[in-house]
């Protein structure tokens, strides 16, 4: 497991998906400019995170939003079988 907590405490968990932990960071800050996602997570969609994910990573997952253990936000990565 992989995991980037976000300064506004959003975490992004990979799930047996093999990313590095700094990859995984670059990819999330690449994926709120190119998307005009910025840091309010609340908008971001779980469709488009996925996609980018697979574009990114050569990767398909899915994607579910999530509370954390205390209460934060956090975006579950699973791969998909293939």
């Amino acid at each position: 497991m992989v995991s980037w907590r976000m300064p506004d405490g959003t975490e992004i968990v990979g799930v047996d998906v093999p990313v590095d932990p700094e990859r995984l960071r670059e990819f999330v800050i690449r994926f709120m400019g190119a998307q005009d996602a910025g840091w309010n997570t609340t908008q971001w969609s779980e469709t488009l995170l996925g996609s980018a994910f697979e574009e990114w990573f050569g990767v398909k997952v899915q994607i579910r939003r999530e509370s954390g253990p205390d209460g934060h936000r956090l975006f579950a990565t699973r791969a998909l079988p293939t």
